[in-house]
This record gives C-alpha cells, sequence and structure tokens, in this order.
C-alpha cells in the first residue's frame, strides 16, 4: 500500500488556515472581553456596590467605574476617572483625587494583566482622615504625602515615595501620646518593598518588608520605646506575618 502525503503547498495552505482561524479566534475573545469591561465600567457603580458591605465611612456613590465619587463621612469626597492605555501592556489608568477642607490627595492607579500599580500619589493628608477608620487615634497632625508609589506585580513588589509628618499629639479615650516628627520612607529591596519608619533625627523606629511571597516581615526598633512606653526596650521586634 502507498501513502500519501501532502505537498508542501497544501501544508502551507493547511497552516495558513490554522494560523487565519486561531486568530480570528482570538480577536473575537479580545473584542468580547472588551465589551464585557464596557459594561462592567459604566454600570452605575451603586449597582456593582448595592451587595456590597461599604462600611460607615462610605456615604454614598456616585457614576460609574469609569468615571465617578463617592462621599465619605466628615465631608471628604473621592472622585475618579478611568481611560485605556494601549501602549505597552494595555492597562487601564484611574486617576482620583481625595479631598475635604484639611485633605488633598491626587494620584493615579493603573490596573493590568502587569499587575496593579498606584503611582504618583501627592498632597496633604489632613487630621479629618482619622475618622474615617473605625477605633483609630484623634491626631492633630498632617501628612506630607510626596510622590508615593507602590505596585504588586506578577514578579516583584515595588515602592517609592515619601510621607512625613511635623510633631504633634495623637489621642484615644484618656490616652494621649506625643509624636515626634516622622518620616516613612518607601522603597525596593530585590523584589520586595520595604516602608522605613524614622523620627526627627533619623533614628529607626520600624521597618516592614513586604515580600512578593506574600509575607510581611516587621521589624519594630527598641528606640520606638520612646514614644509608645508598652514596647520593649531591651531588643526589636520581629515578626513574620503571611497575606
Amino acid at each position: 500500500m502507498r501513502l500519501k502525503f501532502p505537498s508542501g503547498r497544501a501544508a502551507a495552505r493547511g497552516g495558513t488556515k490554522l494560523r487565519g482561524l486561531l486568530l480570528g479566534v482570538a480577536v473575537t475573545c479580545v473584542i468580547l472581553v472588551l465589551l464585557l469591561g464596557s459594561v462592567v465600567a459604566l454600570a452605575p457603580v451603586s449597582v456593582l456596590t448595592r451587595k456590597a458591605d461599604m462600611g460607615p465611612a462610605v456615604v454614598a456613590v456616585y457614576g460609574s467605574l469609569r468615571a465617578g465619587r463617592a462621599e465619605l463621612a466628615g465631608g471628604y469626597r473621592l472622585t475618579w476617572n478611568s481611560r485605556l492605555a494601549v501602549l505597552g501592556v494595555p492597562h487601564v489608568v484611574t486617576g482620583f483625587v481625595l479631598e475635604g477642607t484639611d485633605t488633598r490627595i491626587t494620584g493615579d492607579i493603573d490596573t493590568g494583566l502587569a499587575g496593579i500599580r498606584a503611582r504618583d500619589v501627592s498632597g496633604r493628608a489632613g487630621p479629618g482622615l482619622t475618622q474615617l477608620v473605625p477605633g483609630a487615634w484623634a491626631c492633630d497632625i498632617s501628612a506630607r504625602v510626596a510622590d508615593v508609589s507602590f505596585g504588586w506585580g506578577w514578579r516583584r513588589a515595588s515602592a517609592s515615595g515619601s510621607v512625613n509628618t511635623p510633631e504633634g499629639t495623637c489621642t484615644k479615650g484618656e490616652q494621649s501620646i506625643a509624636m515626634p516628627p516622622l518620616a516613612l520612607l518607601l522603597s525596593n529591596e530585590q523584589r520586595d518593598a520595604v516602608l522605613s519608619l524614622t523620627d526627627g533625627e533619623q533614628t529607626s523606629l520600624a521597618r516592614v518588608a513586604i515580600r512578593r511571597e506574600r509575607l510581611l516581615d516587621i521589624t519594630v526598633e527598641p528606640a520606638a520605646a520612646a514614644i509608645f512606653p508598652q514596647l520593649p526596650r531591651s531588643g526589636p521586634i520581629l515578626l513574620t506575618l503571611p497575606f
């Protein structure tokens, strides 16, 4: 019995048809994903969050995921506007503004296949923001946020920028703590993001390493006991927490 194999031209035509079919399927899938994303982005955010527990800090939400705002307790407002960026890896860029009588913070959030990243976050965070966090201490301190970025990708976490506060007082019930000037520096360490807290004299108080392996390595230095007397002075506190 003699076997017949397709000629080179026939095989080439078959390969071309297969590639065309696969390309057509891929384009169709992309179009369906874009259509689905458009429906979700344009849907009223009140519908998407109807069954979600927004917490007491959120008074009301308006608009859609593409463009909208949230009215927060204490007269604060969070507004956002999203757009599709196609340069490099396609992703969604969401610009946001958090503002109130003592606060104005602006920045962007990039969301896509490469991960999520908050970037160029800058402004002033007033003391009234603490009321948005249940059980938080009340402080008479404003924070200066300078070019803060934080990203979580497939291969690494990243961070940069700084947050600085002047001296002030924090209270909770009958407790009161005098806070020195503080500086929080965000940086990178290989594949991890690192947050380092120092006082006005550049004394290290605490360090948090956010590992890409979904671990938090926390170090609280003995010098922090000068602010929080309940902390030990004999040596550092070392904690490793998964998340």
